[in-house]
């Protein structure tokens, strides 16, 4: 299996809620059951490479058909965990992944749109990408500091 195909299998539950569809709707959208999306969330099932495309066609639609501001939080969390996992840190996978998986179970509970969950999730990875410099700045100046003793 394809390293997108895993990284999109492992990740599939996550992905769908940041495009606000339930495990029905995405099954709909693929004319497939419900129990097929959950046996693949689940990893009852191996994703294969025609399921892959399919799922993608459906996000690609998805985003596709929203105001690009709705869907931020569904192409950050496709590019960082899907598409280009190896451009980022395993710390900030960790923390991309905390904040969607905050952010997404608010989408599905139809808590919160996807404008106003994109807003929060631009706010929340901003936050985040300052932590992780400041952290690198810190660490830098510590090793800094050390090789001079």
């Amino acid at each position: 299996m394809s390293s997108k195909v895993e990284n999109l299998q492992n990740n599939l539950s996550l992905i769908r809620a940041c495009a606000g569809l339930s495990a029905y709707a995405l099954a709909k959208k693929l004319d497939v059951s419900r129990q097929m999306i959950s046996n693949l969330e689940h990893g009852r099932n191996t994703m294969t490479m025609m399921q892959y495309l399919a799922i993608r066609q459906v996000l690609t639609e998805e985003i596709e058909k929203a105001k690009a501001e709705e869907v931020e939080i569904l192409k950050d969390v496709i590019k960082v965990l899907v598409d280009e996992p190896e451009k980022y840190s395993e710390e900030d996978r960790e923390r991309i992944l905390y904040e969607a998986n905050r952010i997404a179970s608010s989408i599905l509970a139809k808590e919160t749109s996807l404008e106003k969950a994109s807003k929060v999730w631009k706010a929340s990875i901003a936050a985040a990408i300052i932590a992780s410099a400041a952290g690198g700045i810190v660490a830098a100046a510590v090793a800094i500091s050390k090789s001079k003793k």
